[in-house]
């Protein structure tokens, strides 16, 4: 993933802990919320955004944002590339997609699980979807700019 300049942002917010583990399942220690690092990336083409967050150089997370399920469709495979060659090269543990998206239909949640899943390496159980509503993810970015200011 292109992005720009990485924001080491010390330990995490209260908000990113609760979305990591209440939303995303992750049983990560508390140890691991002690260093977090995100960066933004350029504007995708259908105005969407990712950003990539990670967490105690263990947990891998790439936030997509603002886009329709047809560019979900014809990107999903390149997140799920970069991401696990992102994971692998930093050496963390586990890589998850967080893919943002309203009125998800079921024929629609399907098909995009079976394209990540057609991404990602036969047996690799370190790389996880979950698609949830948008304003979870919306959530994230509003708190981390409000805590900036």
């Amino acid at each position: 993933m292109s992005t720009s300049g990485l924001k080491p942002e010390g330990a995490a917010s209260a908000g990113l802990k609760r979305f990591v583990r209440e939303t995303l399942g992750c049983t990560c220690p508390d140890e691991v919320f002690e260093r977090v690092e995100s960066r933004e990336g350029p504007p995708l083409p259908d105005g969407g955004r990712v950003r990539r967050i990670a967490i105690g150089g263990r947990l891998l997370i790439y936030l997509v944002d603002g886009v329709p399920v047809d560019a979900v469709d014809r990107d999903i495979r390149g997140w799920t590339l970069s991401g696990r060659i992102d994971r692998d090269g930093a050496g963390m543990n586990r890589f998850r997609l967080v893919i943002g998206l309203d009125e998800l239909s079921g024929s629609d949640a399907d098909r995009i699980r079976g394209a990540f899943a057609a991404a990602c390496d036969e047996g690799d159980d370190r790389m996880h979807l979950h698609l949830v509503k948008p304003d979870s993810i919306r959530t994230l970015h509003i708190r981390r700019q409000s805590e900036s200011d």
